[in-house]
């Protein structure tokens, strides 16, 4: 559980928890404004909004744990470009590729690995465990990150050059990505292997999606996902 817990908020430190605590400070060294911000995420948006889709049998048909541990390392490589200040395009498809890395590869896989870890009996707990973990680490590695750009500043962090403060942001793009990185390989070694399905096929993949999609109680869980979603970003 600890693995899925810090996995589970690792791989979003990249896309989501750099530019949510450090957004003045991304913006400024990638000389980007927040529209161009928001292109960068409707492009993770897209490819994420597939791999939902997509994601689930590869889960079935894939050991959770090569799966995230793949997820991690690739979604690691990212940040290292991020690390050189490429261009805004450039930019762009590494938000796109997070977004298959991070759903399509890892998400399902770790729905999957978490259920596993319940058992019939602990659904409820292993869940809850996984959200209330995840947030912990959230919070404690984004303090951690402030706290390293704060030191690496100047006292009066305006008077800081943009050379000071790119050179500065670097180190915390590194931090996170050298962080997921290590955490793909606990996992690869704390997760147990899965079971995979032998007769798994894509006929197969696409009748289950069929039956699941004639679940009525799956569409009136999606309302309540979408309802909470809408309710958590506003």
């Amino acid at each position: 559980m600890l693995a899925l817990v810090i996995s589970g908020e690792a791989i979003f430190f990249l896309p989501f928890i750099l530019p949510r605590v450090f957004r003045p400070t991304l913006l400024d060294v990638f000389q980007i404004d927040n529209f161009q911000l928001g292109v960068m995420f409707s492009a993770y948006g897209v490819v994420a909004m597939v791999s939902y889709f997509l994601g689930g049998p590869l889960a079935d048909r894939f050991s959770a744990r090569s799966l995230m541990a793949w997820a991690l390392i690739a979604t690691s490589l990212g940040g290292l470009v991020m690390a050189t200040y490429p261009s805004y395009s450039v930019l762009t498809i590494i938000y796109g590729l997070w977004g298959a890395t991070t759903i399509l590869l890892f998400w399902a896989a770790l729905i999957r690995a978490t259920r596993e870890w319940g058992g019939p009996a602990f659904q409820g707990r292993a869940f809850g465990l996984l959200d209330a973990g995840r947030g912990f680490v959230g919070a404690l590695i984004g303090t951690a990150g402030v706290a390293l750009l704060s030191g690496l500043m100047p006292e009066e962090v305006i008077t800081a050059s943009p050379e000071k403060q790119a050179a500065s942001f670097r180190y915390v793009i590194l931090m996170f990505s050298i962080f997921t990185f290590l955490i793909a390989i606990f996992v690869r070694f704390a997760l147990p292997g899965s079971k995979i399905k032998p007769e798994a096929s894509i006929k197969s993949d696409l009748n289950g999606i069929w039956q699941i999609v004639k679940m009525r109680a799956v569409w009136l869980q999606a309302i309540i996902i979408v309802c909470a979603y809408v309710g958590y970003k506003i």
